[in-house]
Formats: C-alpha cells, sequence, structure tokens
C-alpha cells in the first residue's frame, strides 16, 4: 500500500469515527437523555484532557486500521480465461468494471452512490493477475472477502459444468 493511500484512508477513518460521537451525541440530545447542551459538549471533547483523549485515541485507531482494514487474498483463477465470472461474481455483490488492463488487472467499484460514500470513496477492489491460474484480490477487508466467496462459487460452477 502506498503513503498516500494509507494517509487517505486512515483520514477517511478518522471522519468517520468523528461522525459516529457526534451521531451518538446527536441521538442523545434528540431523545432527551443528554445531560449537556450542545456547546457544552463541544467545549468538552476540544478543551478538556478528557476529550482530547478521546480525539487522541480516535487518530490512533483510524492510524491503525489501514494495517488490518484491507487486505489482498490470492486464489485460484485465470483473469483471461475466467474474466466473465469474476466480471458477473462483483456484479452481483453490487460493484461495476471501472478499468480492465487486458489479461493484468481489473479494477471494481461500487456501483451505488450511498455505498460509495459509506466505504469513503475508497471503494475500490482490484483483481491482479498473479501468475498461471492465479489471481490477487486487493481492498477493503470485508469487501474482498465477500468477493473472493463469491468469485469461488462462479468457480466452483465451472467445475461442476465442466464435470458435467
Amino acid at each position: 500500500m502506498k503513503t498516500g493511500q494509507y494517509i487517505r484512508r486512515a483520514v477517511g477513518y478518522f471522519i468517520k469515527l468523528i461522525v459516529l460521537v457526534i451521531v451518538l451525541y446527536l441521538l442523545l440530545f434528540v431523545t432527551g437523555t443528554a445531560r449537556v447542551s450542545a456547546g457544552y459538549f463541544v467545549g468538552e471533547l476540544f478543551a478538556t484532557p478528557r476529550g482530547l483523549m478521546l480525539l487522541g485515541a480516535l487518530a490512533v485507531l483510524a492510524a491503525c486500521y489501514p494495517m488490518f482494514g484491507y487486505v489482498s487474498r490470492r486464489m485460484a483463477a485465470d483473469l483471461r480465461e475466467d474474466r466473465v465470472r469474476i466480471v458477473s461474481a462483483f456484479h452481483a455483490d453490487g460493484y461495476v468494471l471501472e478499468k480492465e488492463q487486458e489479461g493484468e488487472s481489473m479494477t471494481f467499484r461500487a456501483g451505488g452512490l450511498f455505498r460509495r460514500i459509506w466505504l469513503t470513496f475508497d471503494d475500490r477492489i482490484t483483481v491482479r493477475s498473479c501468475g498461471e491460474g492465479f489471481v490477487e484480490i486487493e481492498g477493503l477487508r470485508k469487501e474482498v472477502v465477500t468477493a473472493q466467496f463469491r468469485i469461488n462459487t462462479y468457480m466452483q460452477n465451472k467445475r461442476h459444468e465442466n464435470n458435467d
């Protein structure tokens, strides 16, 4: 993973965490269970040691997240021979083919705007050829695992079709 990509992913996750804290407070405020006003909450968050420690903990978590939130998985498939199955697996999961280098790599992006926003526009999954009969899938852990499972299912269907 490149340094710029790592920083962008960490910042995106930090923003998600800050939005989560704000949404939680808003829920407390809207339901009438918040014990303090919005102004006091903001002051508590940015001007006290406890608030700054929370922000620091969120920053550390966000800085570590790209190390365990993104993976590369290798699996048995051929990018040229199984292209239709790979593309179909991604389409079934709501991804669209963004770009392709014939026989070398394919890059997919989430198809819906809400999903792209939720993934903080870091929704790219890259499938690269890495030797005869193997591909490597790289991207957000949850999305890569789901894609790998779907591609495996399509590949098993291929094996069953060939045996019949």
